[in-house]
């Protein structure tokens, strides 16, 4: 049997993500179709997109004009019967100015799937968004009540950004300077001494007196060399030394010192008057964060199945040819 899940999210944009990513994941663009109201300022679906907006009645009733197009939607499920006040919740959702998203499936594995996209893609947690309101005097939905404007849905929906700064340490190479080894001819003067002989040759006259002999007769020649030393110069190289060129890598430790900046959000309660007879004040309660969760509604409490943590609202037993919901 044929069920429909419905879901809501804040802005038609994020509605549309969710059909995009359903319709990539096999459903087919027909079993879409979107809920909103007319004035909230988002851009309209192309081609064949399933899209239906509500809008003022030309009777002048604003309020159920608005609302028309959700509820015929929710008359085709249950007919004129009691209906569940989940179904006023998604009213009110739409009032707000959120978007009712809805999917009709044909199976369990489609089922999954649709409520998987709707979960990851930001559907509102109704539930939640319920408690939310609670607090500021919501007692359920009217259908006299008039449309949110849109500064009305902008001051509800104001939020505060909490900025956090987290520090990142990284590491970049820096040149810090380095070393040229240039090699060139050099000429450096030197100096030494050697000890060099000479022979000269000696003449030396001396007077005599003796008596002539044979051999003082003689004809004859002597021949006397001199000689000198000098000095001779020779070269040889040597390698003497060497210029190894590298690098060595050493590590150290520096220790970063920064401040982080960021902003904090504080919640103030304002008293105002109290009432006569009044036996106690609402309290907000925000949470470790103070934003809603945004998801799948779960346990809502309708008549029907549970699967995987959303309810699968069940039609009254006179109505079930109709399609079932599955609130999202």
């Amino acid at each position: 049997m044929a069920q429909t899940i419905v879901g809501i999210f804040d802005s038609f944009a994020d509605a549309d993500v969710a059909k995009e990513r359903l319709i990539q994941n096999g459903i087919s663009r027909s079993d879409i179709q979107t809920h909103e109201d007319d004035r909230a300022g988002d851009a309209s679906l192309a081609g064949n997109d399933a899209r239906v907006v509500t809008s003022p009645d030309h009777t002048g009733d604003t309020g159920h004009g608005m609302m028309a197009g959700v509820e015929r939607f929710f008359a085709n499920m249950f007919g004129n019967d009691e209906r569940p006040d989940e179904v006023g919740h998604y009213h009110e959702a739409v009032r707000r100015g959120g978007v009712l998203l809805s999917v009709d499936v044909r199976d369990e594995a489609q089922l999954a799937s649709v409520r998987n996209v709707l979960e990851s893609t930001g559907a509102v947690d109704i539930d939640s968004r319920v408690a939310h309101w609670e607090t500021t005097g919501y007692k359920g939905y009217e259908a006299t009540a008039k449309p949110y404007t849109p500064e009305e849905i902008d001051a509800e929906r104001q939020a505060f950004a909490v900025v956090k700064e987290d520090l990142v340490v990284g590491k970049r190479a820096v040149e810090t300077g380095g070393f040229r080894v240039y090699s060139r001819a050099t000429s450096t003067p030197v100096s030494e001494s050697v000890t060099l002989r000479e022979e000269h040759a000696s003449i030396e006259r001396r007077p005599v007196d003796r008596p002539v002999t044979a051999a003082d007769l003689r004809e004859g020649s002597v021949e006397i060399r001199e000689t000198a030393e000098e000095a001779v110069v020779g070269k040889t190289s040597r390698v003497v030394e060497e210029v190894v060129v590298g690098k060595t890598s050493t590590e150290h430790t520096e220790t970063i010192n920064e401040t982080l900046h960021g902003t904090d959000v504080e919640v103030e309660r304002v008293e105002g008057e109290k009432l006569r007879g009044a036996t106690g004040v609402n309290k907000v309660d925000l949470g470790t964060s103070g934003v809603e969760t945004a998801g799948v509604t779960t346990g809502v409490g309708l008549p029907g199945t549970t699967v995987g943590g959303t309810t699968n609202v069940g039609t009254p037993s006179a109505l079930q040819p109709n399609p079932t919901i599955k609130p999202v």
